[in-house]
């Protein structure tokens, strides 16, 4: 695997402060009293509830371990080292079940996310492969036992979380779909999430079951939006996450017929519901209802420019979508769509935070992966300027290097890796060391 660096796509001086920092913040976490403290001030700061710890894959040991595996990569004289810290991280989480079992099936704090990590591990250490299958079977169970969340003939709506990457279908899709097929328990389980997706999806009726009514609303501050409910655009929360799952599942050889329409028609739907400007194609974090239950999408603003809600999350999307379909034209759109966010950061040049979920990270790691897989000169060019906008949020005065902005005023020392330090590490080794990007799969980012 060729680095950015290697083929001249970031400067060797930007690449080593960008490995150099990513070291330092890994090296923060592997000491347990750095992140005790830092954990116990975020605590009390925080605005909203903060949660570490457990086998979470975004907020806890599940993240520690993906860094620490990672770091292994990135650090090859210190290897055993890390893999040591890894191992410890791996135990940790699975012994944390015993007191606090998996609750779902989910990639944020679930068996999905759990599996990764094992999975990871599995990849370059054989020891790791029986564990790492014994979870999958245990995913598939979890999968297959769970009572459906549809609803008759989708005239309720769903909540966002139950088909959502986070904790819903598409992250438990994700997962299962590069597991071992091969395990009847986990064929079956694809299917049912495949099925369930495919459900969520369609378009023959008046409206598609995939919209969100007032009453499964995460906040108050909807009902003010969309008071007669919503399509979620965002790639954390919204459509475009069951598209990536459904696109990544039938490139892993899954599904038929069906799932490659279903990808088609979700793709020419987000195609459709893009906002023209002079940059190009972008999305709004949503499109409201009105009463009648038709959606209304004058006067949509884009949405932040962010991993988990905006244009570089769906253009992530369209990728997936664009290689399953072997389309060159929708893959030409989804890079036309990247590109377009990178102009606007051209002009901008800020990021208020840096971390994968809102931040600088979550760009830098979207753009890296265009700059491996397509012909972006756009994605290429500008992966510098990404990586100094990450490397002016971190400070080796900081507790772990970095800190993450909850709200304006609100900053937190998280360890984690959605919203945390683990998460600003790993997308700066994206650029600047020749490691796996397999972490991607938990964002549906690669």
């Amino acid at each position: 695997m060729s680095t950015l660096v290697e083929s001249g796509h970031v400067t060797e001086a930007l690449s080593e402060a960008a490995r150099k920092t990513a070291e330092l913040i890994a090296r923060r976490l592997a000491d347990p009293e750095v992140v005790r403290l830092a954990v116990a001030r975020s605590e009390q700061t925080a605005r909203y509830p903060f949660g570490w710890g457990g086998a979470s894959l975004y907020s806890g040991h599940g993240s520690s371990a993906l860094l620490f595996r990672q770091a292994a990569r990135a650090l090859p004289d210190d290897a055993e080292y890390w893999r040591d810290l890894a191992h410890e991280q791996v135990v940790t989480a699975v012994r944390s079940t015993h007191e606090e079992p998996l609750a779902d099936a989910g990639m944020a704090a679930g068996t999905a996310g759990l599996a990764l990590v094992l999975a990871d591990a599995a990849s370059d250490d054989p020891r790791y492969e029986a564990a790492a299958r014994g979870l999958d079977r245990k995913l598939a169970d979890q999968v297959l036992t769970t009572p459906s969340w549809r609803r008759a003939g989708g005239a309720g709506g769903v909540a966002d979380h139950d088909y959502d990457v986070i904790v819903g279908a598409t992250g438990s899709l994700t997962r299962m779909a590069d597991a071992d097929s091969a395990e009847p328990v986990a064929a079956e389980a694809v299917r049912r999430l495949i099925d369930d997706l495919l459900w969520l999806c369609d378009g023959t009726g008046e409206r598609r079951p995939w919209f969100i009514p007032p009453e499964f609303f995460p906040a108050e501050d909807y009902h003010e939006a969309y008071p007669h409910g919503y399509v979620n655009l965002g790639l954390a929360h919204g459509i475009p996450g069951p598209l990536a799952a459904l696109a990544l599942a039938r490139r892993a050889r899954h599904g038929g017929e069906p799932v490659r329409a279903t990808i088609r028609q979700v793709a020419d739907y987000l195609v459709d519901a893009a906002i023209a400007d002079e940059h190009g194609p972008s999305w709004a974090m949503g499109i409201p209802l009105d009463a009648s239950g038709a959606e209304h999408r004058h006067g949509l603003a884009p949405a932040r420019v962010a991993w988990c809600y905006g244009t570089p999350g769906v253009a992530c999307a369209l990728l997936h979508a664009a290689d399953a379909l072997d389309d060159h034209a929708l893959r030409r759109f989804a890079i036309s769509a990247l590109e377009g966010v990178l102009h606007r950061f051209a002009g901008e040049g800020h990021f208020s935070s840096a971390t994968l979920c809102h931040g600088a990270a979550g760009l830098l790691a979207i753009c890296a992966r265009f700059a491996r897989d397509t012909d972006s000169a756009v994605a290429r060019r500008t992966l510098p300027a990404l990586t100094e906008a990450v490397l002016e949020h971190c400070d080796p005065d900081l507790p772990l290097g970095v800190q993450d902005l909850e709200q304006p005023g609100v900053l937190l020392d998280s360890p984690g890796l959605l919203t945390g330090a683990a998460g600003v590490a790993l997308a700066l080794w994206s650029v600047s060391v020749s490691a796996s990007t397999r972490w991607e799969r938990a964002l549906l980012i690669s």
